[in-house]
């Protein structure tokens, strides 16, 4: 089946909800791994509520678009991680930088 211009728009639709899910679920284990330690801020409970809202809808927008897609097969990758500046940071720096952007302005441990 030729590809027209009507498929190739949902297909690239199809991809960006995928990444953004994958991306959502990368910074979903960092969240939560992060929750998981002495010490973390209260203020990441709210993130990963927002998170697992934004889970939720993600998931269902895919299952309307693709109900063949198994979302849950999705991987989580590190492109949220791109938005705090470089991909290779330091944990305490990482942490800092999140937590300055979605948490709260003083400094993260």
């Amino acid at each position: 089946m030729a590809l027209t211009m009507t498929r190739t728009r949902t297909q690239t639709a199809l991809t960006q909800l995928v990444e953004t899910l994958a991306s959502l679920k990368g910074e979903l284990a960092f969240v939560e791994a992060w929750m998981a330690e002495a010490g973390a801020p209260v203020e990441l409970v709210g993130r990963r509520e927002v998170l697992l809202e934004q889970h939720k809808a993600l998931a269902t927008t895919l299952q309307v678009f693709d109900p063949a897609l198994a979302v849950e097969s999705v991987a989580p990758s590190e492109g949220w991680a791109r938005s705090l500046g470089q991909m290779r940071l330091s944990v305490k720096v990482m942490r800092a930088r999140y937590f300055n952007t979605h948490g709260g302005k003083k400094t993260a441990n």
